[in-house]
């Protein structure tokens, strides 16, 4: 017969961890440590040492709890408590989320913003996408792009100045549980992980909304491992890239007036949603009105004004105005 394990506080696999009850368990950790060693100082018959018997390993009850708390806080960003959810809305389309946290969570809602980058897949040409998801290796700070009329342009991928968006793959891997060895091919990890990242209660996005670079494809073509990554330096160069924003108090008459090559003023984002708690394990998130992107330099005439990004993904037979990508972060 085993025993079962005695735990401080119980927690079942998945479940949040709330403030008040680590303050309760770092409080039964110090009672306990200070209980057992006060049992062991009374049951001492003849120690030589008999002074120094308040500590254990040469430290005192308070420096083993430290220990013992420290731990626990080492461990306790790994389970931060929120639950974190890519979802893609439709315009009255009421999207209803079983979080299972047994509360009304707070919620906080950011927009998942469009960037320009480069595709290449299956050794075709590369072409210039518009994409809410991006893999991609440190040498691909910026990528050359032919274009159809036989002119080269240059497309960053991390801006010149300002802190990049990027995230290690190898992070992404462990955070969304993505098994795989020294011999696991490339290719092969990049669907698995895919497959992880839209998988419920995730939903799942359109293949022209993420992708990844030529870098990328020529190690897959290549079949290289990560094993072959690893001994090439390669491993912890590679970076997933998503943009989520959200802005404050802030409206239309904030936007400032263009003048020459200045930054282009961000628009308010996002907007037109609707949030509903449900009961203490559902909520419903809605656009009720055609969603805010922002405007973007004009890809095609670069001498022209900017452009607003909806209008020109509608020339390219992509309407994205009765839809916005979020990401949602719901916390007890």
């Amino acid at each position: 017969m085993t025993n079962e394990l005695n735990v401080y506080e119980k927690y079942a696999p998945g479940q949040l961890i709330d403030a008040k009850r680590m303050n309760d368990m770092q409080a039964k950790i110090k009672d306990d440590i200070t209980n057992q060693t006060k049992k062991a100082i009374e049951e001492i018959k003849s120690v030589k040492s008999a002074e120094n018997a308040t500590f254990l390993g040469g430290k005192s009850i308070g420096e083993l709890t430290q220990d013992i708390l420290n731990a626990v806080f080492q461990e306790l960003p790994k389970k931060t408590g929120y639950l974190q959810l890519y979802k893609q809305l439709k315009l009255d389309e009421e999207e209803v989320i079983k979080h299972n946290l047994r509360t009304f969570p707070l919620v906080d809602i950011y927009q998942l913003d469009y960037f320009r980058v480069v595709i290449s897949e299956d050794g075709n040409k590369p072409y210039d996408e518009w994409v809410n998801f991006y893999l991609y290796h440190s040498s691909e700070k910026r990528i050359r792009l032919e274009k159809a009329n036989g002119t080269t342009e240059s497309i960053p991928i991390e801006p010149p100045t300002g802190n990049p968006y990027k995230i290690p793959f190898a992070e992404l891997l462990e955070s969304y549980k993505v098994k795989y060895t020294d011999n696991s091919s490339l290719g092969d990890l990049e669907t698995e992980f895919w497959k992880a990242l839209f998988a419920d209660p995730n939903d799942r996005f359109d293949d022209d909304q993420y992708g990844h670079s030529p870098w990328w494809d020529r190690c897959c073509r290549e079949e290289k491992t990560v094993g072959n990554l690893k001994d090439k330096g390669d491993w912890d160069d590679i970076w997933f890239q998503v943009r989520p924003r959200k802005t404050s108090n802030y409206t239309q008459l904030a936007i400032r007036p263009q003048e020459g090559n200045a930054p282009i003023s961000p628009t308010a984002a996002p907007t037109q949603l609707e949030i509903v708690h449900f009961d203490f394990d559902t909520l419903g998130i809605k656009l009720i009105g055609e969603a805010t992107y922002p405007n973007v330099p004009n890809p095609d005439e670069a001498n022209n004004p900017p452009i607003n990004l909806v209008d020109y993904l509608k020339t390219k037979g992509r309407d994205i105005s009765k839809e916005l990508k979020v990401l949602l972060l719901l916390k007890v």
